[in-house]
């Protein structure tokens, strides 16, 4: 558009010999009425993005207010359900808390590292070295020195793996840092 304002204003130039101020006048309305006929890409550009953004803060208004009402009332929900759960007799809540309390235990302890698991006791081999076993079988949960000649270190590995209330327990000994016995805990 500029460029077309500057050609016709050189052609008005060079007809003339000088800038007729009518001329001037004349030239520069016709093309400001026309630049404000047309239309301006750029300007719709920003009216259609000022459009999409009130669209989409609606839309994330109304999603705000579902997530809201979605989480109170799972809040409700979790509080009646549990309520409901607990026996009401002395010696049935007792059993149940104390079941309660066993599982706890046995999710925190199966959480506690691969020796949980039957699979890692598997791979335990004689002459393994100390690393070795650790990279297994994760830390111990007791480290114990030994009065056998044959055994210097031994890796206790123990904990109530099925929530029955008795604890599980192997271990593995060591001679010289290599495996020279072990005992899984799992039957």
């Amino acid at each position: 558009m500029n460029l077309i304002r500057l050609k016709t204003y050189t052609n008005c130039q060079k007809s003339t010999g000088f800038l007729n101020p009518i001329s001037c006048i004349l030239f520069f309305f016709t093309f400001s009425s026309l630049h404000g006929i047309a239309p301006n890409n750029f300007e719709d550009r920003v009216i259609a993005l000022e459009k999409k953004i009130k669209i989409l803060v609606n839309e994330n208004a109304k999603l705000s207010d579902r997530i809201r009402i979605l989480e109170e009332k799972n809040l409700t929900n979790d509080v009646q359900d549990l309520s409901k759960m607990i026996p009401k007799e002395e010696s049935k809540k007792k059993k149940f808390f104390d079941k309660f309390r066993l599982e706890l235990e046995s999710s925190s302890i199966q959480n506690h590292g691969p020796w949980t698991n039957p699979g890692a006791w598997k791979s335990i081999r004689k002459r393994m070295s100390e690393y070795s076993v650790r990279e297994t079988l994760g830390k111990p949960t007791r480290l114990k020195t030994s009065l056998n000649p044959g055994i210097e270190t031994v890796y206790l590995y123990s904990g109530d793996l099925n929530s029955d209330g008795v604890k599980e327990e192997g271990y593995v000994n060591f001679k010289d840092k290599r495996v020279v016995s072990f005992k899984s805990p799992h039957p």
